[in-house]
């Protein structure tokens, strides 16, 4: 990995800490999700999984070591960038993005219709909340299906991206409703409760993911490629002189 690189890489590790401790009091609202995207996207899945993981241990310094969180960001956000970064260099097929987004679609109509076994108005919450999920994921289905048919290649792009945070945070709440549970000795109950206690973020963060990539992405995918283009330029003039 080039110096250049690496510096890239620590600066965006400072600033998805910054974020993230900016709006850590906001509940099921966070821009690391779209900015670690978007990263990885510009500057590979080599620059993403490194500067994932880099987050994953520094922040620790902030909110303090907790090893299950520490095995749960770096379980999660590692392949996450490394797949962002890989989407750029690999086109996926195209059955993958609607395939994600259908699957999202079922799932959270079933949880918005059939509910889960938790109080009335913790339930009107949830299903309020998935109600959004099914639209949003519907939308950007259709979203990436016109745009296929019509080659546009930005807008086709841009669904596949959503669709990869919204189905990126969902898996991120199932994967701490194992790592957690495991590392603290839960019983099943206590599982269970944490679980359904965890519903209400989840959905709210995948509505926060999917509406933050669509609205932020493109902007920030310009402004990282116009710092590593003119990064490389600088680079280029400075060998030239020399």
């Amino acid at each position: 990995m080039k110096p250049r690189e690496l510096a890239f890489c620590a600066v965006m590790t400072a600033l998805l800490i910054a974020a993230q401790y900016v709006l850590g009091f906001v509940a099921g609202v966070e821009l690391v999700t779209v900015m670690l995207l978007s990263f990885s996207r510009v500057f590979g899945p080599k620059c993403g999984a490194l500067t994932a993981a880099a987050f994953s241990i520094l922040r620790c310094a902030i909110y303090g070591f907790f090893p299950n969180v520490l095995v749960l960001y770096l379980l999660y956000y590692c392949p996450f960038a490394a797949v962002c970064g890989a989407v750029g260099r690999f086109r996926l097929p195209d059955f993958v993005c609607p395939a994600l987004l259908f699957c999202l679609c079922g799932g959270s109509a079933w949880l918005a219709v059939v509910g889960l076994p938790v109080s009335a108005l913790y339930k009107a919450k949830l299903r309020v909340l998935f109600a959004a999920i099914f639209l949003i994921s519907a939308a950007l289905a259709v979203l990436y299906i016109v745009s296929a048919k019509k080659k546009s290649d930005s807008k086709r792009e841009l669904a596949q991206m959503c669709a990869i945070a919204a189905v990126g945070t969902v898996l991120f709440t199932l994967i701490d409703d194992i790592v957690t549970p495991l590392f603290m000795g839960y019983s099943k109950e206590a599982a269970a409760g944490y679980f359904y206690g965890g519903m209400i973020t989840m959905a709210t963060q995948t509505v926060c993911a999917a509406a933050s990539v669509f609205l932020l992405y493109p902007p920030l995918k310009r402004a990282f490629g116009a710092v590593s283009k003119k990064c490389g330029e600088n680079i280029d003039k400075r060998s030239d002189d020399i």
